[in-house]
């Protein structure tokens, strides 16, 4: 099966509607938890009707949630911003380990100190590990753990066969910008407006079928996504992943679960 490259577009005004900071915090971790669940490869913050401040915190809590536990306090500094991070959800994907390594596994390393030798690198272990490359110091890298004993050895490397996380990409460019940086194959817009997915079944399958890099939108709280997008000839499909609605308004938060749900089953038809 062609490996997929899932993209999501999430609006900076995702929390602009809300003052309240745990309120923020969990709307953005249902986005991070969700995309996990269903091996998202990339989220696309692209501004909508907020300012630059709204983008960078949602940019900010999905890159903590997508950082292993063990490198979080090195990584991220004490702000205000992160006060309610403790309420996040994990994400228990590969990338997350809770125990210690292991010869021959695949963990997330902050580097450390690079010295004539080599570079070394924080994977969560009793002491740091030993890279013979010498790399670009705090910065976060995937290594392969080739040796365990006095001296912990690893080397470049990230699996092939396992999701190892999302990448957050906060573009504060509009809706256009955004999707032409990332160039996808596939353009998913969903609206409450639009056909209703079933209807319009062997359509979606037909296009994303051969897409290797699929990208999907989500409007914001306010006006959902731009009335243009199709005159703009920005997307490819435009579809109603939650037909006949109970709630008289669904959340991007509560939209993203959905659709994900729909299109993990789409992605994997054998």
């Amino acid at each position: 099966m062609l490996k997929k490259h899932l993209s999501i577009f999430i609006p900076d005004s995702l929390t602009a509607e809300t003052k309240d900071l745990k309120l923020k915090t969990n709307k953005v971790g249902v986005i991070g938890r969700s995309a996990a669940i269903f091996n998202v490869d990339r989220i696309v913050v692209y501004h909508d009707d907020a300012n630059q401040k709204e983008a960078d915190f949602i940019s900010d809590i999905l890159t903590y949630m997508n950082t292993p536990q063990y490198l979080r306090k090195k990584v991220f500094p004490i702000r205000k911003e992160f006060k309610h991070v403790g309420l996040l959800p994990p994400l228990r994907t590969p990338h997350h380990p809770t125990g210690k390594p292991s010869e021959g596994d695949y963990r997330q390393g902050l580097t450390l100190k690079r010295t004539k030798k080599g570079t070394f690198v924080d994977i969560g272990a009793d002491k740091p590990a030993f890279c013979k490359e010498k790399l670009t110091v705090n910065i976060i890298l995937s290594f392969r753990v080739t040796k365990l004993g006095k001296e912990i050895i690893v080397e470049p490397d990230e699996p092939v066969d396992e999701y190892w996380g999302y990448e957050t990409l906060s573009t504060y460019k509009n809706l256009h910008q955004s999707i032409k940086s990332v160039k996808p194959d596939v353009v998913v817009a969903t609206s409450r407006c639009a056909a209703p997915i079933t209807s319009i079944l062997d359509e979606v399958e037909s296009k994303v079928k051969d897409a290797k890099r699929i990208a999907i939108l989500f409007g914001g709280p306010y006006s959902g996504l731009p009335n243009n997008i199709k005159s703009q000839k920005l997307v490819d499909l435009e579809v109603n992943t939650i037909p006949h609605q109970g709630a008289k308004t669904v959340r991007t938060e509560e939209a993203v679960l959905a659709t994900l749900s729909i299109f993990n089953l789409l992605l994997n038809l054998e």
